[in-house]
């Protein structure tokens, strides 16, 4: 259980990332805002079967940057049992999405020093180059690339 809960408190910052890279880009924005979506209701569906632990033995802790994660992680022998399987669930959907979106980054490596070089990293820029040339991408990079998109239209 205590690797659910590490891996819970980098969901702030995932989250952060997700938010940050979408951009105006439109076919970026819609990839992104799609993964976005998915991983906040992760967390809403989180908070709604956690908020009885959460009022009730972390009340007092400001919320933001893993601090209630990490206050529930001091009373995890005392949480309710549907809490304890949101929380190893969403841990498996937060770790499934950053997997996969770090596999991209090592399958397209080539492309995205390549013909996405000279894009401005930020806003979603690069992932927009790497879509808009996935049909001249490598093999590997456009499996990964369709992974992502699948797993953002589920």
């Amino acid at each position: 259980m205590n690797i659910t809960f590490r891996l819970l408190a980098k969901l702030g910052i995932l989250l952060s990332l997700a938010i940050l890279s979408t951009g105006s880009v439109s076919a970026q924005s819609d990839l992104g805002k799609a993964i976005l979506e998915k991983l906040t209701a992760r967390v809403a569906k989180l908070e709604s079967a956690c908020a009885k632990d959460i009022k009730k033995y972390c009340s007092n802790v400001t919320p933001g940057e893993g601090r209630l994660v990490y206050c529930m992680q001091a009373y995890e022998d005392k949480i309710s049992p549907s809490c304890a399987f949101e929380l190893e669930d969403t841990a498996t959907s937060v770790l499934t999405s950053a997997d996969a979106l770090k596999e991209a980054v090592m399958a397209c490596k080539a492309e995205i020093t390549g013909v996405c070089g000279k894009i401005q990293p930020g806003q979603g820029r690069i992932a927009a180059c790497l879509l808009a040339n996935k049909s001249t991408a490598s093999t590997g990079c456009a499996e990964a690339i369709r992974k992502i998109e699948a797993m953002a239209a589920q």
